[in-house]
């Protein structure tokens, strides 16, 4: 494992010298086989003997027996116990915290550089123009920036681009929708998008009721491929709409994206790069279209040009991934887009690779977000539009936190109202593993009990309040007053911080850090219930806990901020 040596490295280390000792030169243990103990009152670390017994042709309980038999209190280690086939290990609490505290004092705890140097594009928040942002599209946009913050953590240069599909069938059928429904066109901006909308709706019942309509459609988009026709004009215009009422999105969302690419810009460079493919002999002529035969890498046939002559997504993704390897020369490039298109993906990797594109590629994979109420689509007309969402998501959150503080001004009501939804929507959006669906419940995700992101806030604004009321106080430690199990509890997993951020960096399994802060705010509540902080017999035993009490308060700030999530003071 590369990454800076924190303390809790260290203790680590001290581990696995102390069981290599003990072994001789039989066996050499790594930092990988170390693992956590399934209930922390074991201990800190465990280690398994199953590997060695294996080697050994022995009982691995009874190798644990004598290892731990041999292993002494020694520097981090205060105690060496065994459970079946495990070690475990319990490290000194104040020895670690005293450490651990000067590193989170520091504002790149948990932070790597095993990154350095290492330039990651990230491709992710990739609506179309002439459609509305609804739920469904909040997954992809926070895994992204999630993704981005986790690995710039971890010392990674990292650039986010957008790509917008702004030139596909549904923009034709969009703009035949509004030459056909009636009506005149909105002057208010506010009304413009859900007039793209409302078009789309009605051309695509039009087209499913009429074939004509489909083949109008079709001649539409030949045309606007081509930059021509009577379409042309209205695409500029609703195209300029759609564009900046995504930014405007993304902006509200904190979306950090600084590279954009739009499908129509692509088509010169695809129609180039189709032809050349074509003398290479990669792409090949099939029952008049032009496709890619990847059978013998179990991907099937890519599709590239239709018989129309029409381009098709896969092949403006070739000319996408030439494009961005030009402008930034990435070591890796990851695509955050939905698992409904993992053929689609597996075929892009399979094509660059036949022409020599040898950079490597990631498909960052998320399963897709229904509501209670069933799923959505933009085509029959019945999704939840991103402004609906947070308006209900708000409001609910206005009416839990008015029940409970009816003293406070309007101001102060509505902004923590907003980041109780915003933490809401993001934590419950990335709270599940990747390839499983959400069904989003909004009540849920607002709860203040259990694994949601108003519980994590409320934990936080606690810290702050206990903090504050103790401003006079100088948190100052002293080892010798963490006794308890559950001081102990919470040094340990405030060690663990650095080793979370940096998994996730590695493996981007995000759900492991939400995990990771859930864990740690049960501990904190456990603590604070059980343990007394500002009604301690003793200056002492207040100041020390007070550090502790700031450093879970600092960890979990940070840890939230790298989910997107702003912490507030009062809850």
């Amino acid at each position: 494992m590369t990454m800076c040596m924190y303390t809790i490295q260290k203790a680590k280390q001290q581990v696995l010298q102390e069981i290599k000792k003990a072994m001789g030169k039989e066996y050499s243990p790594t930092i990988e086989e170390l693992t956590a103990p399934p209930d922390p009152k074991l201990g800190d670390v465990a280690f398994p003997c199953f590997v060695l017994a294996r080697g050994l042709k022995r009982n691995p309980a009874e190798i644990a027996t004598e290892l731990a038999a041999k292993i002494g209190p020694k520097g981090f280690i205060k105690s060496v116990t065994n459970t079946g086939p495990y070690v475990n290990f319990t490290f000194h609490a104040g020895t670690l915290w005293a450490e651990v505290l000067q590193e989170i004092a520091q504002p790149t705890y948990g932070t790597s550089e095993v990154g350095k140097g290492k330039k990651i594009l990230v491709e992710f928040a990739q609506p179309n123009t002439h459609k509305e942002i609804h739920v469904g599209h909040l997954r992809n946009f926070f895994v992204g920036q999630a993704a981005v913050n986790l690995l710039r953590a971890n010392g990674y240069t990292v650039t986010p681009v957008s790509y917008i599909n702004d030139l596909g069938a549904h923009v034709a059928t969009c703009l035949w929708g509004i030459r056909n429904k009636g009506g005149a066109m909105p002057g208010a901006k506010e009304d413009r998008i859900k007039f793209l909308g409302e078009a789309y709706v009605h051309a695509t019942k039009a087209a499913e009721e009429n074939p004509a309509v489909k083949t109008e459609i079709s001649a539409i988009y030949r045309d606007l491929e081509n930059q021509q026709g009577p379409f042309l004009s209205l695409w500029k215009k609703t195209r300029v709409w759609s564009l900046r009422y995504i930014r405007s999105v993304f902006k509200e969302l904190a979306l950090t994206i600084n590279g954009w690419y739009c499908e129509s810009d692509l088509i010169p460079d695809t129609k180039a790069l189709i032809d050349r493919l074509i003398k290479e002999g990669v792409v090949v002529k099939s029952e008049g279209a032009w496709i890619v035969n990847l059978e013998s890498e179990g991907c099937g046939v890519n599709l590239l040009v239709k018989t129309d002559g029409t381009l098709l997504y896969n092949a403006k993704d070739l000319a996408l991934a030439l494009r961005k390897e030009e402008d930034h020369h990435p070591l890796k490039s990851i695509y955050v887009i939905d698992a409904r298109q993992s053929l689609a993906m597996r075929q892009l990797f399979a094509t660059l690779k036949r022409m020599k594109f040898e950079k490597e590629l990631m498909h960052l994979s998320y399963e897709f977000v229904t509501l209670k109420e069933g799923a959505m689509s933009s085509r029959k007309g019945n999704i939840i539009r991103w402004e609906t969402f947070r308006d209900a998501m708000t409001e609910l959150a206005t009416k839990k936190t008015a029940a409970r503080h009816t003293d406070w001004k309007p101001k102060q009501l509505a902004a923590t109202a907003r980041a109780i939804a915003q933490a809401a929507m993001r934590f419950a959006m990335l709270r599940q593993d990747l390839d499983k669906k959400i069904i989003f419940d909004m009540e849920e995700a607002l709860s203040f009990d259990g694994f949601t992101g108003p519980y994590l806030l409320y934990t936080s604004a606690r810290i702050q309040s206990i903090l504050k009321k103790a401003r006079r106080v100088k948190p100052v430690f002293h080892p010798e007053i963490l006794t308890t199990h559950q001081e102990h509890r919470l040094v340990a997993l405030l060690a663990r911080y650095p080793e979370v951020v940096f998994g996730v960096g590695a493996n981007l399994h995000l759900s492991a850090l939400l995990q990771y802060l859930f864990e740690l705010a049960k501990a904190f509540s456990e603590f604070y219930e059980t343990v007394p902080v500002l009604q301690a017999p003793k200056p002492k035993d207040v100041a020390t806990r007070l550090a502790l009490v700031g450093g879970v308060g600092k960890v979990l700030t940070n840890g939230l901020a790298l989910l997107g999530i702003s912490t507030v003071k009062e809850m």
